[in-house]
């Protein structure tokens, strides 16, 4: 069981008016507004109606003597009254019964709803009592409370992100059904919560095996380092054993056998998570490339946040949502910095080629064609360190080319396709990546295809 303490948050029209306070009489003024908010059973307008209620009483009920008004009246302060005590009363019984409440928090998929097991009387054979909470801690996760068939609320937690969490923050109200009343309180429990992300529709990925295995493939990222498939011109220092005599008995030019640019048989699979930006995709490929064996045998598996590279299931999947948890923005550390201290790591010596998954969709605030925050620092490091890399980048789908018609804006409110990547932005994307030698593979979680870097107008 978890130990539970109050967490006191300061509401937001209290920041705005206390602003120009001093820090530490801000923060006083903070505590006492959350105090009173919480703390205090009547509502603003709970406070107005037993206002209305004794003013009306007081100047109509007793002074004319109006038996109508004098009836509302005391009807209104009895009710303002007996909701008070009882959302008291309840309040102060549920947040006891709270901290003996079943949790059965482990493991859970975001997007997908799961029991928790944190269940809670719904009290619903007492007047006028409403019982709810919602999480906030971890952000992001939708709380829905389902009523089973013993008379209690069964807890839905809903998550809309990764994310790996040691404290798990709850926001409990029990109010009244007529707003007369309300009493909240902030509780957090001592849990080790790990949210992976949600699959969707991604298949086997088979095309994924292939890219990353490095079976000595021919590739032009890689290094001259294949077989002699390749004829060029004679230059000095070339060796006379590869020159082709025949053709030169025939034409009387030197020309000589090179190898072609391939990728090295590679014994294990790195690979790596960049974050950043719409990263669930990404981070949900990775995923199933890891649980479905889709790197091979052996791999060596790093990501943004991860203390150190791990060739464990189990551990990589506690780094694939504990990288969710990282800031959106850091600008006060280089984007590729923990990519290249992986790279550089003993585990990873010996390897040259790399699997990077990473998100499509571009920077915030970039207009058409721009590219995403990771693409120059990572293609920097690796060309800096020589090491040759196949991209993997997820989306939630892609919007084809051209304004949305009038008539889909109307009628649909996402017509905006959410974070969907535009045509124009994939396509820059990957003929940069190209540009520069490097092979990609676009993992679409909405529907499930793959598609591979050549195909990149494949959106038009």
């Amino acid at each position: 069981m978890g130990e539970m303490r109050v967490v006191l948050a300061i509401p937001r029209p209290w920041k705005r008016l206390t602003r120009w306070l001093p820090p530490g009489i801000r923060r006083s003024v903070g505590r006492a507004a959350t105090l009173v908010r919480d703390g205090v059973p009547p509502t603003l307008g709970g406070w107005l109606v037993a206002a209305l209620c004794a003013a009306a009483l007081w100047r109509w009920g007793f002074g004319a003597l109006d038996l109508v008004i004098f009836v509302f009246g005391v009807a209104g302060l009895v009710l303002f009254t007996l909701s008070t005590l009882v959302i008291c009363l309840a309040a102060l019984w549920l947040r006891r019964r709270s901290r003996t409440a079943r949790r059965k928090l482990g493991t859970l998929e975001s997007g997908t709803p799961l029991e928790t097991g944190f269940d809670l009387p719904a009290l619903a054979r007492v007047p006028l009592v409403k019982v709810g909470w919602q999480w906030l801690h971890p952000e992001g996760v939708e709380c829905r409370q389902v009523l089973d068939d013993d008379g209690a609320l069964q807890e839905v937690a809903v998550a809309r992100r990764r994310c790996r969490v040691q404290t798990v923050t709850r926001r409990f109200t029990v109010r009244c059904a007529f707003g007369l009343s309300r009493v909240s309180w902030h509780s957090a429990e001592t849990a080790d919560l790990t949210i992976l992300p949600e699959v969707g529709r991604l298949g086997s990925m088979e095309v994924l095996q292939s890219i990353s295995s490095a079976e000595g493939l021919p590739h032009p990222s890689g290094r001259p380092e294949g077989d002699r498939m390749e004829i060029r011109r004679y230059v000095p220092g070339d060796s006379v054993r590869h020159i082709l005599w025949k053709t030169y008995a025939r034409t009387r030019t030197l020309n000589v056998r090179v190898p072609e640019r391939s990728v090295d048989r590679s014994e294990r699979t790195l690979a790596y998570l960049l974050t950043g930006r719409g990263d669930e995709p990404a981070a949900a490929a990775a995923r199933v490339a890891l649980e479905r064996g889709l790197l091979g045998e052996s791999w060596l598996f790093g990501c943004d946040g991860a203390p150190m590279a791990t060739d464990r299931l189990g551990d990589a999947m506690l780094n694939i949502a504990a990288s969710g948890s990282l800031p959106s923005s850091r600008e006060d550390e280089d984007p590729s910095a923990e990519l290249c201290r992986f790279l550089e790591s003993p585990e990873a010596m010996g390897e040259r080629h790399v699997v990077i998954f990473a998100p499509a969709l571009p920077s915030a605030g970039s207009d058409a064609g721009r590219l995403p925050a990771w693409t120059a620092p990572t293609l920097a490091a690796l060309g800096h360190l020589g090491r040759t890399a196949d991209f993997v980048l997820g989306t939630d789908g892609v919007r084809r080319r051209g304004p949305v018609p009038i008539w889909q804006r109307l009628l649909w409110a996402d017509a905006s396709d959410g974070d969907a990547v535009s045509s124009d932005d994939l396509d820059h994307l990957l003929h940069h990546l190209g540009r520069h030698g490097y092979g990609a593979l676009l993992v679409d979680r909405s529907s499930g295809h793959s598609h591979g870097g050549t195909r990149r107008r494949m959106a038009s």
